[in-house]
């Protein structure tokens, strides 16, 4: 079972996007505000990282960042849920440090595949 951090200010997408990681036998940190999301992080280990990219006071390819330069979570792999598809932003999230990109509306098959599949690789990671 992974710890899964889901961060959406949309409090109806991270219910669902939630509910659908937990159905994946997962355990969720769920928050809507992206500041409260890195200073929970501070202390805490996750296997997975679900951003939305659109959220005020910090976006989630800043979030992103700075997830990933907490040394307990460097290689933390994170996916970008977003509405935004344009190649711009697609581009921007990879270089903050996204392993992969949704974009939104999903299917929540695609949803629950893709985190199982970062899962694996957050695992694998963690391994000598």
């Amino acid at each position: 079972m992974a710890q899964v951090l889901v961060v959406d200010d949309d409090d109806d997408i991270r219910t669902l996007v939630a509910l659908q990681v937990r159905r994946g036998g997962h355990d969720v940190l769920d928050v809507g505000d992206p500041v409260r999301a890195l200073a929970l992080a501070g202390d805490r280990d996750f296997d997975l990282a679900v951003l939305d990219w659109s959220m005020p006071g910090m976006d989630g390819g800043e979030l992103c960042q700075r997830l990933l330069m907490l040394p307990h979570l460097a290689g933390l792999p994170v996916l970008i849920v977003t509405a935004f598809t344009d190649d711009a932003t697609r581009q921007r999230a990879i270089e903050c440090g996204a392993a992969s990109f949704m974009a939104k509306p999903f299917r929540l098959g695609e949803l629950r595949e893709r985190v199982d599949e970062l899962v694996g690789r957050g695992s694998a990671r963690s391994q000598p």
